[in-house]
């Protein structure tokens, strides 16, 4: 019977055609891609089941990414309620006239700059009247002067505590600020590494971003750059002269901070997450080489997609679909497609004529064709004999 040979013809060709299909697509690891989807909490929460069931129609492995959350300090910031201590314990050793244990007390040089950089400006004032009192105390006038000069400099405001001293302390403290708040003037001029870089003086936050120039007092001041994605920078500089160039250089932030800095300038608004400072934050804060970042916003008819794909925080590709209900995971896979392929992620899928595997289908289906066409047309020969 010529059929079963034929199916054998068939059987062979197709194994074949199998075997060099297999080879032509050598194996290879998925590129690795983090999604972050905010938006309409019922698209999010639709978007990260279809994820999670790993759909197979997109060839890369996806990870669905949260940002990292910092839980609150219970109690209120401890740098504060430390050297509030500390004063309540001066207060306390300048009552019993213990004024060296005073000065022991609040004698650390690193409270005002650190104080300063964090912008606690009423409990740097503080701290300097009780070191102006235990310093008057003690009778070191002129010491006591200086220590106070610096609350003109640093344009501090007399604090309340004031009003619970003895008079000689109040003269001291008023003459020391108004000397010091008739210095000369030092122009600043600072640069940053990184920008923008959004400089603070002295406590005061937003003063100028860097590179800029500022005019200060002849004195000890605390100059701190920040900038996104990064971590701040403190220098305590002691301005004299015309002219000071102050020069930072910022080190990158930590995924936590860069979470908590997207949180603050991104997180509460909609218009501007998928921008150059968004996606930088959250590709650092996400751990994310391979950054999408998908919104969906809810509409009368469905939802409305917008993707952003980041490729070491840069953006690489935008795109954005209308999205129905019911079809929204397949929308949500187009976006992913379509991201992927501007970003040369992944190759376009060819045109059929172009793939090998077209060609080696269409060989063997003639191959088959003609095997069944000759099996079909096929006949034995007759035979004839004549015998006698």
């Amino acid at each position: 019977m010529p059929f079963p040979r034929s199916c054998s013809v068939f059987s062979a060709l197709l194994g074949l055609w199998s075997a060099a299909s297999f080879a032509a697509e050598p194996a290879s690891s998925l590129p690795s891609i983090t999604l972050f989807v905010v938006g309409a909490p019922e698209a999010r929460a639709s978007v990260h089941e279809w994820v999670q069931e790993r759909p197979t129609g997109l060839p890369v492995t996806l990870r669905l990414a949260e940002l990292p959350t910092v839980p609150p300090q219970p109690g209120g910031d401890p740098q504060l309620l430390e050297l509030e201590r500390h004063l309540q314990e001066a207060r306390r050793h300048y009552i019993n006239a213990e004024f060296a244990d005073c000065l022991e007390v609040i004698g650390n040089e690193g409270v005002l700059p650190r104080s300063l950089s964090q912008g606690h400006r009423q409990i740097v004032a503080r701290w300097l009247l009780w070191q102006v009192a235990c310093h008057v105390g003690m009778r070191r006038e002129e010491t006591a002067l200086q220590v106070a000069s610096e609350l003109g400099v640093l344009g501090l405001e007399l604090p309340e505590d004031i009003g619970v001293l003895p008079p000689e302390v109040g003269r001291v403290l008023v003459h020391g600020a108004e000397e010091g708040a008739a210095r000369a003037h030092t122009t600043l001029h600072v640069t940053s590494d990184f920008g923008p870089a959004r400089l603070s003086l002295d406590g005061r936050p937003g003063v100028c971003v860097a590179p800029c120039s500022i005019d200060v007092l002849e004195g000890r001041h605390v100059v701190r750059v920040d900038a996104e994605g990064r971590q701040f920078a403190v220098q305590v500089i002691s301005a004299k002269g015309p002219e000071l160039p102050v020069a930072f250089t910022t080190l990158p932030a930590s995924p936590e901070l860069a979470a908590s800095q997207w949180a603050a300038h991104y997180g509460a608004s909609s218009a501007s997450l998928d921008s150059a400072g968004s996606l930088r934050l959250l590709s650092t804060a996400l751990r994310a080489p391979r950054l999408v970042l998908l919104t969906g916003d809810a509409e009368r008819a469905g939802y409305r997609l917008r993707g952003t794909l980041a490729i070491q925080g840069l953006a690489a590709a935008r795109t954005e679909r209308q999205a129905e209900r019911k079809a929204l995971h397949g929308a949500v896979e187009g976006v992913l497609r379509d991201l992927l392929v501007q970003g040369h992620v992944v190759e376009p899928a060819p045109a059929l004529y172009r793939r090998r595997d077209f060609w080696i289908a269409v060989g063997v289906a003639a191959l088959v064709a003609g095997a069944t066409t000759t099996a079909l047309l096929w006949q034995r020969p007759v035979r004839t004999e004549v015998g006698f």
